[in-house]
């Protein structure tokens, strides 16, 4: 037990030494990206009838004439203290626009993340365990079709299809704008999933795909390995030789992979939040960025790195759990 535990934290200390090291990465990137992009950030603070005088003390007070490694250290050292700046379009601190607007996509990209991978590596299994089936070669054919398609083109589709052409479901914004019916908590719940459907449709359709292509080789292998044929040997059911001993293997390379599914996902929030007009972190960015708000754009650029690597620790942890001959001192068993 005593071995077990050192070594588990000698792993997780690695993991977080990585992480660091990995948002300490995006910082650096993130500050000299937005301060090599054309125009002036005091632009976004001033108007034409400013004058020279008020425009220096616009200036002085958000330190743009400061050394430029001075401004990188007080950049880095606000960010790991928490303190992100204010939003000079938004007229409010950087971290409340940000506390709004990321449950938002948490919302819609949580959910489009638990569906593709609830739907991928069991349609991934399926393919894979009865891969001589009839209908196998189809599925495939159409699977590969959807996930070559690019998001912002099934995005477009299903709201010219439902909204637009029959008018079954919103293909803009969050809620209702102007609600005719009343508001009780169960009629705003209502109109919320109505708006969720497309842009969680839009996301599903692409990205569950990519999850079972993974499971599926994995599969074939699993269903000629010896364990399965022990296992139906020991009059086991089918479906227990399916998902528990088959299944379990499959899944390591998909758990692997889930993180830069994450990282698409979120990178994908940005293409599907705009053409569903979703006021999350992605629409966010966009904003902030034609704007020229740098403290905005880069927090929230900043935060989706940090649910990523957040994400990819997680996973990371897992994986070890679900390969069993990996251990927490990072060698094979």
């Amino acid at each position: 037990m005593a071995c077990v535990t050192r070594f588990s934290a000698a792993y997780l200390a690695r993991r977080l030494a990585v992480a660091y090291a990995t948002l300490l990465a995006v910082m650096t990137v993130l500050f000299a990206l937005l301060r090599a992009m054309p125009g002036s950030f005091v632009s976004a603070m001033t108007t034409p009838g400013m004058t020279a005088a008020q425009v220096a003390r616009v200036r002085a007070a958000w330190g743009v004439d400061d050394p430029l490694w001075m401004r990188y250290l007080r950049f880095l050292y606000n960010y790991q203290t928490g303190h992100f700046g204010w939003s000079p379009t938004m007229h409010a601190p950087v971290a409340a626009v940000l506390a709004r607007r990321l449950p938002r996509t948490l919302v819609l990209f949580g959910a489009a993340f638990l569906c593709c991978y609830a739907v991928g590596p069991l349609a991934g299994m399926l393919l894979g365990w009865y891969r001589d089936a009839r209908p196998t070669p189809l599925a495939l054919a159409v699977s590969l079709l959807v996930y070559a398609t690019p998001v912002f083109w099934v995005a477009w589709l299903l709201v010219w299809l439902f909204d637009d052409a029959l008018e079954w479901l919103p293909g803009r914004h969050m809620v209702t704008q102007f609600p005719s019916f009343a508001a009780t908590p169960l009629a705003v719940a209502a109109d919320f999933l109505r708006h969720l459907a497309l842009p969680l449709l839009s996301v599903v359709l692409v990205g569950w795909v990519g999850a079972m292509l993974l499971v599926r080789p994995a599969m074939r292998d699993a269903a000629r390995a010896d364990y399965v044929h022990l296992a139906r040997a020991k009059g086991l059911p089918e479906r227990t030789v399916l998902f528990k001993h088959a299944g379990r293997n499959a899944l390591v390379p998909v758990t692997a992979s889930a993180a830069i599914a994450l990282a698409f996902l979120v990178d994908g929030a940005v293409v599907t939040e705009t053409v569903f007009s979703w006021p999350g972190m992605g629409r966010l960015i966009v904003t902030a960025v034609l704007n020229r708000d740098y403290p905005l754009a880069q927090a929230a650029f900043f935060l989706i790195a940090v649910l990523v690597v957040a994400s990819r620790l997680c996973l990371d942890v897992a994986y070890t759990y679900l390969d069993p001959r990996i251990d927490f001192g990072g060698g094979e068993r």
